[in-house]
């Protein structure tokens, strides 16, 4: 994967999952740990040490024993109790780190080229397998989005690369943006592929109706430009204004907003 999407991805991640030092349950009921990090079933947990991670012990800091390790996971699974061990950050570092490679290593016979592609498209990629596991995305399951990165079509990725599951809702559409991201990178001429244009961490823009791009921002132009025909075809040339948050461009907003644009 490129640098920008490994350097990256944690702290990507970490606004989707958050950041937890102890086990706590997932959406699914799953036991969990660090950054989205399934540790279930409980054998899992107990080998979390040979992935270089090590529960310690809230009360003095120390590392916590199998038999610990078992009664947190069990007081977790069933709610009974809160978690007294902990990951120090460092080791959350690792963990996902591992995992990360993990799952690219998982990834890649899946889809060739993987290598080649944006920096935004790796991460979309990555975050599914994140996400779901890797054994999802093994053909013939999802093949529209398959046929779609085959042909580097990333417009018809952010199309197919939804999740199913209402604690995905968030994720789905980052992945979505991930894809457009790179769909408007490749286009002629095309931009440095290691380059991620994710603001990660970071604050977008916060643009109304009315809001003027004051050179050299071009918010409101960036915007315009991925609604023209090229891209999402929300916005036709000439019912707008460039730059301008005008009423053109909030009826495609709207449109987009609404998922009538199959994005």
């Amino acid at each position: 994967m490129r640098n920008s999407v490994r350097n990256n991805f944690a702290a990507f991640s970490t606004r989707l999952e958050g950041r937890v030092p102890h086990m706590y349950l997932d959406s699914l009921g799953n036991v969990t740990i660090a950054i989205g990090n399934k540790i279930d079933p409980l054998s899992d947990a107990l080998g979390l040490s040979a992935s270089g991670a090590t529960l310690k012990r809230d009360s003095d800091g120390n590392p916590a024993s199998d038999s610990e390790i078992t009664d947190e996971w069990n007081r977790v699974k069933s709610a009974s109790g809160p978690a007294q061990l902990h990951l120090d950050q460092s080791d959350i570092d690792t963990l996902v780190a591992n995992k990360l490679n993990d799952t690219e290593a998982a990834l890649l016979p899946f889809f060739s080229g993987f290598a080649d592609w944006p920096a935004d498209a790796q991460m979309g990629l990555l975050s599914l397998g994140w996400a779901m596991g890797p054994s999802k995305l093994k053909p013939p399951l999802f093949p529209i989005f398959h046929a779609a990165v085959d042909a580097r079509d990333w417009f018809g990725a952010a199309r197919a690369c939804n999740m199913a599951g209402a604690g995905l809702v968030k994720r789905n559409a980052v992945d979505r943006g991930l894809f457009r991201n790179a769909a408007v990178s490749a286009e002629p001429p095309p931009s440095d592929p290691e380059t991620l244009f994710l603001p990660i961490p970071g604050s977008r823009p916060q643009l109304q109706s009315g809001s003027s791009d004051v050179p050299p921002a071009d918010d409101v132009g960036t915007l315009q430009r991925m609604f023209q025909p090229s891209r999402l075809n929300l916005l036709t040339p000439g019912s707008f204004t460039p730059g301008t948050f005008d009423t053109a461009t909030e009826s495609a907003v709207r449109t987009f907003q609404s998922g009538e644009s199959g994005f």
